[in-house]
């Protein structure tokens, strides 16, 4: 079988499609990645062939915050970048699937439609965090707008309304998608946003029901099979110096805002290294490409980056943003968290942590040493928690949920 799998985003909405296509790939499958420019290297470096798809999306250092806005980040994401590119995006992905027999795409390729229909294979879309089925039976909470989150107590009809405004809005931001089907002799379709960006033929929910339950008003099509996790190769740079830190004291605090957010950070990581201080903790700070914060003692490390399943089993506790990766990944280590969460899923995935009793949430706003302070002691002194979060652990399983993923792709090309 030859796949090709394409990812508009970040590292986060790319890794879960590596770890889909290596398990592909280890079978002696022939496998292509389709992303940004800007990951064609490191994509490479991981022994897969690569083909670039505008826009470039790479959210390169300091260079998010204009998308990272809960309220306008996803308006410009789209408006600005994804909707004019329909017609670069469609070329470039109708290159990297010149000889596939199927393609798995995430969130935002919604030139999918068009390239399988132009190529003749079937295609999948695979959905990474609950919030992008925008059930009204099962209510997210919207970045733009997280108060509407507490109408849920009145039934699924507020939400209906809601979610039924915002698919008549975002539908005007896909003109450009429109005209460019109507230009290749299809109809205009549906909503991207809502509805076209689902495959008629398999939509996977990489996500496990523990996480978020199906719902009736999820698309029919919808097989859900749990997170993917993707084995990231450790940094040689930064390798050592974790694991003696690891090795030399207690479980540490780790701070992390995954590989978008960490590009706004702000004063974030001088108000965790405060923190981690006045309760006497030892911490990890994962800051990227900011300057470590100033006058750190030995208790605390900065490190540009490092695969979060070398450091997350040994934590005391985590303080990420809310990022799915990282919600992921603390579920599976059975380590609780303090979620900061900034937009887009964010919000929604730390309510969920939260619903689960393994998570505390704090305001973007109120992220101060002194809040982190509060808040960390909630964590730490909850035995509950901790032991909530290593029960749920037991019911996270990458293996089986990675094969019943691979089985549902193989179901579609090869129907038994």
């Amino acid at each position: 079988m030859r796949v090709t799998f394409a990812s508009l985003g970040t590292l986060g909405d790319l890794h879960p499609l590596l770890a889909v296509a290596r398990a592909v790939q280890n079978r002696g499958d022939d496998v292509t990645i389709a992303s940004s420019k800007g990951f064609g290297g490191y994509v490479v470096s991981l022994g897969f062939r690569f083909c670039p798809i505008r826009p470039d999306l790479e959210p390169g250092f300091g260079q998010v915050s204009w998308l990272s806005d809960p309220a306008r980040g996803p308006e410009r994401l789209l408006r600005e970048e994804v909707f004019p590119s329909v017609r670069q995006t469609y070329g470039d992905l109708l290159e990297a699937c010149r000889t596939a027999d199927l393609l798995v795409v995430g969130e935002l390729v919604y030139v999918a439609p068009l390239v399988a229909a132009k190529t003749g294979i079937p295609w999948v879309n695979a959905v990474l965090s609950p919030s992008s089925f925008l059930s009204s039976l099962d209510p997210c909470v919207l970045a733009p707008a997280p108060a509407f989150h507490h109408l849920r107590h009145f039934g699924p009809l507020p939400h209906r309304l809601l979610l039924g405004y915002g698919d008549r809005l975002t539908s005007r931001w896909a003109e450009p998608l429109y005209m460019f089907r109507r230009k290749l002799g299809f109809a205009p379709g549906r909503n991207p946003v809502y509805h076209d960006k689902h495959s008629p033929h398999l939509t996977l929910a990489l996500f496990p029901k523990l996480f978020a339950a199906p719902q009736s008003d999820w698309p029919p099509q919808v097989r859900q099979t749990g997170f993917p996790f993707f084995e990231q190769p450790p940094q040689a740079t930064d390798s050592l110096p974790i694991e003696s830190f690891l090795d030399a004291g207690s479980p540490p605090l780790v701070f992390t805002l995954g590989s978008s957010m960490v590009g706004i950070a702000g004063d974030f990581y001088a108000e965790a290294a405060r923190a981690a201080a006045a309760l006497g903790r030892r911490a990890i700070l994962l800051i990227g490409k900011n300057p470590p914060p100033t006058g750190l003692p030995d208790s605390i490390l900065p490190v540009a980056y490092a695969p979060l399943e070398s450091i997350f089993p040994r934590a005391a506790a985590v303080i990420h943003h809310g990022g799915i990766g990282s919600c992921a990944m603390a579920l599976r280590c059975g380590v609780p968290s303090l979620v900061i969460p900034f937009a887009y899923d964010q919000p929604d995935n730390a309510e969920r942590l939260r619903k689960l009793g393994v998570a505390r949430t704090l305001k973007r706003s109120r992220a101060s040493a002194g809040s982190l302070v509060r808040m960390l002691n909630q964590v730490l002194d909850n035995h509950r928690m901790r032991a909530d979060a290593l029960q749920l652990a037991h019911r996270i399983t990458p293996d089986k949920d990675l094969s019943l993923t691979i089985q549902a792709l193989d179901n579609l090309v090869q129907p038994a």
